[in-house]
């Protein structure tokens, strides 16, 4: 069988990601505060260049800046006493107290010294306070730097956070039908979906996708990991406990927070690489022979552009817009089949004879994808800030079934004398925007923030048949679809007290609202028609032959859903020293689903340093996880040996 093209409909890929910024009047309140400028630059103690992209932050508040690419920054706060951290990744932190006066402008400089880790780096997972470093944390959590993802030199958001993380596992399946373009992630050895992934701290939605067959994350949904483009991320943090209580279902094996660039600058790259293998093994032939061999492989071939818009706004404002097209080729390592399927034709078929012909297709799909990511904030007056971010992506895919033999009941001979290998395409897209402003009040950090988020994925099928057809079956089908969108409200209040209790402790309380809606849709009728041809010939002559489209059938008008579900929650969430040695954190959250019911959930950490450098830290909470709606509703028969169903989970037993 010759080498199949990418069999899929020709499409102009072209996205405008627009973000629109809406003033917002500020509470009486706020604007009756006084507040003053801290402005300076962040350098490289050894060589005095200017350090951009770093963090400059006050303690205990919501209020930051990141240096532009001169080190420079500028951060606007109400009059008082704070303590400003400046740190970046790879340099040791340095702190230094202020005193802001209304109306006034205050100059301060920091040097960073380069520590080669990153364990002092400040992060934002796992703990509301803003000043927690990894390595003071009461749990578990990596930092991958943008440099260190550069570093891989891999293409693909999966494979990069796999190389770099040992607790993330991306497995890479093949004849999984949609899974084979959408392959799950897991982290801790769990689940696909009990890992909650954000981006810049706000809930990323799962893709429409149901993972079937025997692939790792069989009958659970997953995030779609590369849909975000590599060269939008600044780091990634991710937090290896379970966090269900502070962030909502989903984090029981832990949290993947995706923290997007925003630094100055334009940058452009490009990747072309392949695949050089070989295999060494043994072929057996019709007669019993046994050849011993090697097999080199040349396959895979992969193009990546990419790159990076970035420009610095008044006010330690940004904007910075990531774009990213990849060219994935296939590759193959399935054996040569030298079993009899063909059959006696005039001339004989060369590839009958042919003991190292290749029929059968394992290993990776062939991808084309275009993604664009946007990130930006505008500080306003009186220290709040309105941020954006979201990104759209596309993606067409192709991946191959099982070879169907020329004598197998599921061929037509007089279409595919030879057999056939039925092929999986995908047309996959998936979008999502963010807008939300934050601030401060009366000692309160709060952020409010709105999110929407869907994913679509159309399944069709090429070089196939539907052999209850015929020789009147078609070759291509489109075979449905499978949609799912969020919508996603949350606000956020956390406070630094000094005085409360007899040490000091943050307290942080938050609410969030959330709508999920799910829509599995119908193929063409002959893709999940039962026609009325019979078998020929063999020990099944005269049943009627195999109904649907070979590979995958399409979805029936009996499998169509378009549930929607909402659910409310709220947390809460204190953290303190007991002693200056003793840490303790603990969280509490409770939640309602429509469909699902209500449950409550709580989290408790510690991390005790009996001596310098020497820390023990634990953990205990409960979890939960809603079965999502693709889960609940999802509905098909798939053909891989024998016709099976997969009915929703509220359909009655008879």
């Amino acid at each position: 069988m010759s080498q199949l093209p990418f069999a899929k409909r020709s499409t102009v890929l072209a996205h405008v990601i627009v973000i629109s910024f809406a003033l917002l009047a500020p509470a009486g309140g706020i604007l009756a505060q006084a507040t003053g400028t801290i402005t300076g630059r962040v350098t490289d103690t050894e060589t005095g260049a200017s350090v951009s992209a770093a963090n400059v932050r006050a303690l205990g508040t919501q209020a930051g800046a990141t240096t532009r690419a001169d080190g420079s920054y500028r951060l606007v706060l109400p009059a008082g006493s704070y303590d400003l951290r400046a740190s970046f990744i790879g340099y040791g932190p340095r702190q230094e107290a202020v005193v802001v006066v209304g109306g006034q402008t205050l100059s301060r400089d920091f040097s960073l010294e380069r520590t080669g880790i990153s364990i002092d780096q400040v992060v934002v997972t796992g703990s509301r306070r803003t000043d927690r470093t990894v390595v003071d944390a009461p749990v578990p959590i990596d930092v991958l730097s943008s440099e260190d993802i550069e570093r891989t030199g891999l293409t693909e958001t999966s494979q990069i956070i796999q190389m770099l993380a040992p607790s993330f596992n991306f497995p890479r399946p093949s004849v999984n039908d949609g899974t084979d373009h959408v392959r799950p992630g897991t982290l801790r050895g769990l689940g696909p979906d009990q890992v909650l992934v954000l981006i810049n701290g706000k809930r990323r939605h799962n893709t429409a996708l149901v993972h079937v067959n025997q692939s790792v994350g069989r009958g659970s949904t997953s995030v779609d990991f590369n849909a975000i483009p590599a060269n939008a991320i600044d780091r990634i943090e991710v937090l290896r406990d379970g966090a269900a209580a502070q962030y909502g279902s989903d984090a029981i094996a832990g949290v993947m927070n995706i923290i997007l660039k925003s630094a100055p600058g334009a940058s452009m790259s490009t990747t072309l690489g392949q695949r050089f293998s070989n295999t060494y093994g043994s072929t057996t032939d019709a007669a019993n022979q046994v050849t011993f061999g090697k097999r080199d492989f040349r396959d895979g071939r992969v193009f990546q552009l990419d790159g990076n818009l970035g420009w610095a706004l008044r006010n330690d404002g940004y904007v910075h817009i990531s774009a990213e097209f990849r060219d994935r080729n296939r590759t193959n390592r399935a054996r040569a089949d030298v079993s009899n399927q063909c059959l006696v034709v005039t001339p004989p078929d060369p590839r009958c004879s042919n003991p190292r012909h290749i029929q059968s297709w394992q290993g990776d799909a062939e991808t084309k994808d275009l993604l664009g990511f946007v990130s930006a904030a505008l500080p306003l007056a009186n220290g709040l800030q309105l941020y954006g971010f979201g990104g759209m992506s596309t993606r067409e895919g192709l991946a191959a079934g099982f070879w169907r033999r020329s004598l197998d009941d599921r061929t037509v001979r007089d279409i595919y004398g030879n057999g056939f290998l039925p092929l999986i395409g995908s047309d996959i897209f998936d979008g999502s925007g963010a807008l939300g402003v934050k601030g401060s009040v009366r000692g309160w950090a709060w952020d409010l923030s709105g999110l929407y988020g869907a994913n679509s994925f159309e399944f069709s099928v090429d070089s196939s048949l539907n052999t209850s057809l015929g020789v009147a079956s078609p070759r291509s089908f489109y075979a449905g679809a499978q949609r799912f969108n969020q919508l996603t409200a949350n606000l956020d209040l956390v406070r630094a007290f000094d005085r409360l209790l007899a040490f000091p402790v943050s307290v942080a309380f938050g609410f969030e609202a959330r709508r999920d809606n799910y829509k599995l849709e119908r193929g063409d009728a002959d893709s999940y028609r039962e026609g009325t041809v019979r078998i020929l010939d063999g020990p099944r002559a005269g049943q009627l032959a195999a109904p649907f489209a070979q590979v995958f059938p399409g979805f029936r008008p009996v499998d169509e859903a378009d549930k929607s579900r909402t659910n409310v929650g709220g947390y809460v969430d204190v953290e303190g020293n007991l002693l200056p040695r003793l840490l303790l954190a603990i969280a509490g959250r409770a939640e309602n689903y429509s469909d699902f019911g209500s449950t409550v959930d709580g989290k408790i950490a510690t991390r005790f340093e009996p001596i310098d450098g020497f820390s023990i830290r634990g953990a205990a909470q409960t979890g939960f996880r809603a079965p999502s709606l693709s889960q609940s509703y999802f509905s098909a028969v798939s053909t891989n040996f024998i016709n099976v169903g997969t009915p929703p989970v509220n359909t009655p037993f008879e």
